[in-house]
């Protein structure tokens, strides 16, 4: 599925589970498995909607209703359901064959109508709602990685450059006062109602509400936002005893803590998210073509295509000349020492992101495929993490050498990193 379908089905999807009878209907379809008469689907959404086994004839009237005339051709049109002809003439209604019910989130959802039962579900349903626009939740991504909020129109130009798939740079008026309007009347109002961003309208502001009980909510950390969720609450799997992201034992993350990450899939995952997130400048470290992956070079290059100053060390001539290949508007550099100031020879210098010298992940790999975890970091976030300031001492000052020599010699393909 394409980047285009997979959002407008989540769209859908969210649109289709927003309103509680619709998420009765799909959550009986889900358990039956098979093609139902509405009389009996009235008969099943009457039973949940009031939590009782008996339901009179009246409840259950009104939730045929519904289903005939509102909830059941929104379905359809939306492909979520499909329509199975039967012979005795009545209506059968089907969960179309879609791996949209597989997603996680979906599933939990179908499991859980209400949201589970520390949850309300008045507040899932304005939830569900309020995120079903692609951009709301791109307004979550971005305001989740700027701990400070942003002026509006700050917001709406980085929407506009995702939107168009351009640098921040060549964002101009025409295409960002159209955003900001709407974020202005529409999307910052909603999300503020569900209490997901404040919004300022008085000093133009919008900031990520960091404590918001739906940050914490299952089905929400397991779909598409899952990476807000984890960078505001932390991975909950470490917690859960499983691998992943690391927390503090009291489950609540210190403020300049750095986290721990095993597996190579988080691994990744968190460097791709670094590379998306980076907003001037993005400087990665690839000792061999072991850690050089697809997603990687992709996010790499999606960075460089909107303005971000992409700078990749290799010691690897194989790793440089792929690099190249796949990201033409990156610096590529030859590191001549690690990021620690050891002679890069014989010594592996490690695989560093660095994303506006604000959020870093530092990887490691184990040289015995047998070892456990194989691939493991540590990762910190904001400008006054440790690990932050101490990569950025180290780093900062050899980078700016870069950019220097780089201006000087007209901009060339491949220079020395003394890094």
């Amino acid at each position: 599925m394409n980047t285009r379908a997979a959002l407008e089905g989540t769209t859908a999807a969210f649109d289709g589970l927003s309103a509680p009878r619709r998420r009765y209907l799909l959550s009986v379809l889900y358990d039956r498995q098979e093609p139902t008469s509405l009389e009996t689907l009235a008969t099943e959404v009457a039973v949940r909607e009031h939590a009782s086994p008996i339901v009179t004839d009246e409840q259950v009237r009104t939730a045929h209703i519904e289903l005939v005339h509102n909830h059941v051709p929104r379905l359809l049109e939306a492909e979520l359901l499909v329509e199975e002809p039967a012979t005795d003439g009545t209506r059968r209604i089907a969960l179309a064959e879609r791996s949209l019910f597989d997603a996680d989130w979906v599933a939990f959802l179908l499991e859980n109508p209400t949201g589970g039962p520390d949850w309300d579900e008045q507040q899932v349903n304005r939830t569900l709602e309020t995120l079903g626009p692609v951009r709301r939740r791109e307004v979550c991504r971005v305001l989740a990685r700027q701990p400070d909020g942003l002026a509006v129109a700050d917001l709406a130009a980085i929407l506009a450059a995702r939107s168009e798939e351009t640098r921040l740079v060549d964002v101009d008026e025409s295409a960002r006062a159209p955003v900001e309007t709407r974020l202005a009347h529409d999307d910052l109002p909603a999300l503020e109602n569900a209490g997901l961003v404040a919004y300022d309208r008085a000093d133009g502001t919008a900031s990520i509400e960091t404590d918001a009980a739906q940050w914490r909510a299952e089905w929400l950390a397991a779909g598409p936002l899952a990476d807000v969720c984890s960078l505001l609450c932390g991975d909950r799997s470490e917690r859960d005893g499983g691998d992943g992201e690391s927390e503090p034992a009291d489950g609540s993350p210190s403020e300049g803590a750095c986290r721990t990450l095993e597996g190579t899939e988080t691994v990744v995952a968190k460097s791709c998210e670094l590379a998306d997130s980076a907003e001037e400048e993005l400087v990665v470290t690839v000792p061999d073509a072991g850690l050089l992956g697809r997603r990687c070079l992709e996010r790499w290059r999606a960075a460089a295509d909107r303005g971000v100053d992409v700078y990749v060390g290799s010691r690897s001539p194989r790793v440089r000349d792929t690099v190249r290949s796949a990201v033409p508007g990156a610096t590529i550099c030859e590191p001549q020492c690690d990021w620690l100031n050891f002679p890069a020879g014989r010594i592996n210098h490690g695989h560093v992101v660095f994303a506006d010298r604000e959020r870093v992940l530092l990887v490691t790999r184990a040289d015995e495929p047998s070892a456990p975890a194989g691939t493991a970091a540590i990762t910190g976030d904001g400008s006054e993490n440790a690990l932050v300031r101490l990569v950025r001492e180290h780093v900062g000052p050899r980078l700016d050498r870069l950019q220097s020599q780089y201006a000087d010699a007209g901009g060339p393909e491949s220079t020395p990193l003394p890094l």
